[in-house]
């Protein structure tokens, strides 16, 4: 029995990704997920392991001073935080994995000492999280699960990211 080139060509596709993809140990964090415990460098100096940030409700955003989206999305993911914290009285954390290294000017002292800045110096959390957009911002509960993602930055972005948090933090406190 003869294949036509093109099914034969389809074959050998699925057999190189199914190769491929059984190589890499990536974790492409989806909802449902449990957050890798990777060892970060802090801007300040110092190494951090993101575990020791799950014992409350967790935003962590990806972001790069050359995203104009990022620089839209960031001061107002921070105001959402520090908002949903101070309302509910909890400890709501915001994380920003740097992809390039650096801020950009005055973006650490304008968002202020609640936000945390880590340097992803060897793209192992790019690659564990596989945040696919800039910005990419992954809501994790206390509980190391990942619960909501929002990939990209547009219309309704704060409201659903306040409503995100504010459930997650209100479905804590009945717990």
């Amino acid at each position: 029995m003869r294949y036509p080139w093109p099914v034969l060509s389809l074959f050998w596709v699925f057999v190189l990704v199914a190769m491929t993809s059984a190589s890499e140990p990536l974790y492409r964090l989806r909802i449902g997920d449990r957050a890798p415990d990777i060892e970060l460098t802090r801007l300040e100096g110092g190494q951090l392991r993101l575990s020791s940030l799950h014992r409350q409700a967790l935003a962590v955003t990806f972001y790069s001073q050359y995203c104009e989206p990022c620089r839209r999305e960031l001061p107002i993911l921070a105001r959402v935080v520090a908002r949903v914290a101070r309302n509910t009285s909890t400890d709501v954390k915001l994380v920003v994995i740097l992809s390039d290294g650096s801020p950009g000017a005055g973006l650490v002292e304008k968002l202020g000492p609640s936000v945390m800045w880590l340097l992803d110096d060897n793209q192992k959390v790019k690659a564990a999280f596989d945040p696919r957009t800039l910005p990419c911002t992954f809501i994790f509960g206390d509980n190391e699960i990942v619960r909501h993602i929002n990939r990209g930055f547009g219309p309704q972005y704060e409201a659903r990211v306040n409503g995100w948090l504010r459930k997650l933090v209100s479905n804590k406190r009945r717990q």
